[in-house]
């Protein structure tokens, strides 16, 4: 009897059919080629986080919030929930099979108005399973197979935007431990102007206000440099934030030179195919597949549902004799249908609320191409331009202190007013923080290239 059953549910297993549906992807959604693209190689391989990183200090701190960071171990944990998840709905293609074991007491009234008392004893198992005639099972099981995996790429996302934010705010801590140095260099360049303009004025050659000028700029100085210090403070916080533990001293930057050096720039292939490798495309594919399948398992609502249900064991009427040979042989064999007759409504709002959920899913992951494409495009523009940027700046400064030591030295020999030194003072210092905040722009662009293009890390 069990051989019989287990060969037809068998038999339904590989027969079942599937009314999921087919995707209609849209084919011309993007662009095949990349704007300012500077790689001629079409053969193209995103470098992991060990590679890109160059600097030892960040390679450690990073390090440190792979390992502790709560919103990438939140992300792990739904992995592990949604793997949990998938393994209920794959058992489901099995039949279930219990064994159970029963005493049956019962007194009676006899013909002749007397009580019998009689015991029954058993011992079974069964099975029961559903058989799935029209992918039920199936369609399920793919929809938590798709969801999980999708889960997966969730959490590479997280990793990837883990590991360009701490980066980012490492080189903005960088940039911004280099802003103050470069307010303390202001701070004494004001004070030899101030005690130059005190010893005039004492030697009755400029009047008092040149001295409250000098006085007035160097004040103003250090209350920049003190918000300053409190913005360094806050990178910090922000930074063991993401590592989510105490930072070791000697793994904070000491100044822009940890950092000019810190990453490797990325050349973007010729080929927009590479965004298919970025995880967060992956996810929204594998999103718009598990949704998909639940259409196979709304149409599967109308068709009937059979499961066969079947028992095999002993029985005797005393415990003693149940597994010997005067046990007797039982056993049952039910199976059951059941038809949606007055499900119609149900069953039909359901497939359309699938259908809908589907036509977001396509939506979504044709628009996650799209910013997809943006984000390298973006990053590719600035690029193309950054490097002038950068030279420019830099012939900036220079001219900028020439300027400042001739204003400095005229007014020193008494040959211009304090008023040209303030503002070649000023100007200088404004292109020196331009210059930091342009390096400081060139690096996050190379992050920028880094996370669009997809990264290269994995989550087992």
């Amino acid at each position: 009897m069990l051989k019989f059953l287990f060969i037809l549910i068998n038999l339904f297993i590989f027969t079942g059919c599937s009314l999921k549906p087919d995707i209609e992807y849209n084919d011309s959604i993007i662009p095949t080629e990349f704007k300012n693209s500077t790689n001629s190689n079409l053969e193209y391989s995103q470098p992991n986080w060990q590679d890109f990183v160059k600097n030892d200090k960040l390679k450690e701190l990073i390090k440190l919030a792979l390992e502790n960071n709560r919103d990438l171990k939140i992300a792990i944990l739904n992995i592990e929930s949604a793997r949990a998840t998938y393994r209920i709905e794959k058992a489901k293609y099995f039949p279930s099979i219990d064994a159970k074991a029963s005493n049956t007491n019962a007194r009676d009234v006899t013909s002749n108005n007397n009580t019998e008392i009689s015991r029954t004893y058993s011992a079974k198992f069964g099975a029961s399973y559903e058989l799935d005639l029209f992918g039920k099972t199936r369609s399920l099981n793919d929809s938590t197979l798709q969801s999980y995996l999708a889960t997966k790429y969730a959490a590479t996302s997280t990793k990837i935007s883990l590991i360009s934010e701490v980066i980012n705010i490492w080189n903005t801590l960088s940039s911004n431990i280099e802003h103050l140095k470069l307010l303390q260099n202001s701070i004494n360049n004001l004070k030899v102007a101030s005690e130059l303009t005190q010893k005039k004025f004492d030697m009755g050659i400029i009047l008092i206000d040149d001295v409250f000028s000098s006085q007035t700029s160097l004040k103003e100085t250090e209350v920049n440099l003190l918000n300053q210090l409190t913005t360094i403070e806050k990178n910090k916080n922000a930074l063991e934030l993401l590592v989510s533990t105490s930072i070791p001293h000697d793994l904070l930057p000491t100044g822009f030179q940890d950092s000019e050096n810190s990453l490797m720039l990325i050349q973007a292939g010729l080929s927009s195919e590479v965004l298919f490798s970025r995880p967060d495309i992956i996810e929204a594919e594998y999103n718009l597949k598990a949704k998909n399948a639940n259409i196979g398992v709304a149409r599967a609502a109308f068709f009937p549902s059979i499961t066969l249900t079947a028992d095999y064991g002993l029985a005797s009427t005393s415990l003693s004799s149940l597994f010997n040979g005067n046990a007797q042989t039982v056993w049952s064999f039910i199976p059951s249908i059941n038809l949606p007759i007055f499900k119609g409504g149900e069953n039909k709002a359901n497939l359309d609320y699938a259908n809908a959920q589907q036509k977001i899913a396509l939506a979504q992951y044709e628009k996650t191409i799209q910013s997809a494409f943006k984000d390298v495009s973006d990053a590719l523009i600035e690029r193309a331009n950054i490097s002038k940027q950068l030279n420019a700046q830099e012939d900036l400064v220079n001219t900028a202190q020439k300027s400042y030591e001739v204003a400095l030295n005229s007014y020193k020999y008494g040959l211009g007013t304090y008023l040209n030194v303030l503002v070649a003072q000023k100007t200088l210092f404004d292109t020196q923080r331009v210059l930091v905040d342009t390096k400081l722009n060139e690096l996050i662009n190379r992050v920028s290239l880094y996370t669009s293009l997809g990264g290269n890390e994995k989550i087992d």
